[in-house]
């Protein structure tokens, strides 16, 4: 990654000097007036300026407190052929980074400058870390005792020590960002940075500065450089949720990113290099998308290199009084403790959940805070909540594919999933231009059991 220094001097001699000994170490602007310096400062982006105390008839503390009000980011050295202890006071005290005596060496420099460089680095990537901190949801535990969820975390365990690209899918409010932290806490180590992205909560024409970064006066507001997530998750992991909701075009350039490992700011001309793995989720399914035009296919599969699902809550009754006693211990701290009669329990055992764990957790806090006992019973249990679902409305839940009409005589299970079999067989067909082995490979059978598939479904090949 390119390292810009503002060096200011009004002798052209020791520039020259200096951007010789610099040469290859980082890009080196001069200029040997303080006006100069502070219009290139204006203009480029700059990590690091060395400022003359003695500019002629410019005073270097001066232009040390302008930049400072101005780029207050940029770090500041201050150089001078005379040891002032009054000088290094002032310096120190209106902002500057270190003070440099000339005459010097210049390994004396080269190690300044690489110190101050690294420090940069951590600074900056530690600001956004905290930015980006999320503790509520770094704090929660997995809970869970289904064979649902078994499932799911025994394939996710199975991720650690692997790079691999992973793909959650599930409905809203089933924990697949909880499920994300939990992929990256696999590697137990703290220096890994985990960076979390809702790309449908970012406003559209925010989320590629968002992402990429963008350098000083890109475009109307950008007043300092910003990293953006795919370089603050260089060495660990980025989490992409809502992935969907990401245009075309965008896209396509998160593609390149994922192959060809580097990423430019907007408003920058130079790739930087970036190492990171994309934890992405989704509550849509993205092969109906990649079907309709709506996902790049190219991107999908660089996505799904493992996929996993996380199931919904009625896939998971079980887990539901679990749950419960999570949710009453964790908000009943306030209020006094709460216990739950069994008919209610049973009854939130019964209902659908369409929000997942994510409304359980809220109607168990507002039972803890509306209910006035102790005692929480049915008829503490939320109107809004009917805890039934009619037979007809799960149907066109469960299958979307299908209608559904109140009084419609329903078919026999051997003709549902024959028909369901069937349009599952056709669409990856479709997706695979006919190629059978391409649709073996995808359905995980062998070419013979295909071709009888084929032969018993009706269809044509």
């Amino acid at each position: 990654m390119a390292y810009h220094i503002l060096w200011i001097d009004d002798d052209t001699a020791f520039l020259e000097t200096v951007r010789t000994s610099l040469d290859g170490l980082c890009e080196l602007h001069v200029a040997t007036s303080l006006s100069q310096g502070l219009q290139l400062l204006s203009a480029r982006p700059i990590d690091l300026v060395l400022l003359d105390i003695a500019l002629g008839s410019e005073n270097g503390l001066e232009g040390l407190q302008l930049i400072k009000k101005d780029s207050n980011s940029v770090d500041v050295v201050m150089v001078s052929g005379e040891r002032d202890p009054r000088q290094i006071v002032q310096s120190i005290r209106a902002g500057a980074a270190d003070y440099l005596s000339k005459p010097f060496d210049i390994d004396e420099l080269i190690a300044l400058i690489e110190k101050l460089r690294a420090v940069k680095g951590i600074r900056d990537r530690h600001d956004a870390l905290v930015a980006d901190l999320n503790p509520a949801s770094a704090a929660h535990q997995f809970i869970g005792v289904s064979t649902a969820f078994r499932t799911m975390l025994s394939q996710t365990d199975r991720l650690k020590g692997h790079k691999a690209n992973v793909l959650i899918e599930g409905e809203s409010g089933t924990g697949k960002e909880l499920l994300a932290r939990y992929i990256h806490s696999l590697e137990h180590d703290n220096k890994r940075p985990f960076i979390a992205v809702n790309c449908a909560a970012i406003p559209e024409g925010l989320i590629e500065s968002e992402l990429f970064g963008h350098e000083r006066g890109a475009f109307t507001g950008a007043t300092q450089r910003k990293l953006g997530k795919f370089e603050l998750a260089n060495g660990g992991d980025i989490f992409l949720d809502e992935i969907s909701s990401l245009r075309l075009d965008l896209q396509a350039k998160i593609l390149r990113v994922l192959q060809e490992k580097e990423v430019v700011r907007v408003g920058g001309g130079h790739p930087l290099r970036v190492d990171f793995r994309v934890i992405s989720a989704t509550n849509e399914n993205l092969e109906r998308l990649v079907a309709k035009g709506q996902f790049r296919m190219d991107l999908f599969h660089r996505l799904r290199v493992i996929q996993l699902h996380a199931p919904a809550l009625r896939q998971r009754r079980e887990d539901i009084p679990l749950l419960v006693a999570h949710f009453l211990d964790k908000y009943g701290k306030t209020t006094g403790p709460k216990r739950i009669t069994a008919d209610a329990l049973r009854r939130l055992q019964e209902y659908d959940w369409p929000g997942n764990v994510r409304e359980l957790e809220n109607v168990i806090h507002s039972l803890i805070i509306l209910s006035p006992d102790e005692i929480i019973d049915q008829a503490c249990l939320p109107q809004s909540t009917s805890l039934q679902v009619h037979d007809q409305q799960r149907l066109q839940r469960d299958f979307p594919e299908t209608t559904w009409q109140d009084g419609d005589q329903l078919p026999c299970l051997r003709e549902y999933v024959r028909t369901a079999e069937r349009t599952y067989v056709e669409h990856v067909m479709q997706m695979h231009g006919g190629d059978k082995t391409a649709v073996a490979t995808a359905l995980h059978v062998g070419r013979t059991t295909l071709y009888s598939k084929l032969k018993e479904l009706g269809i044509a090949h």
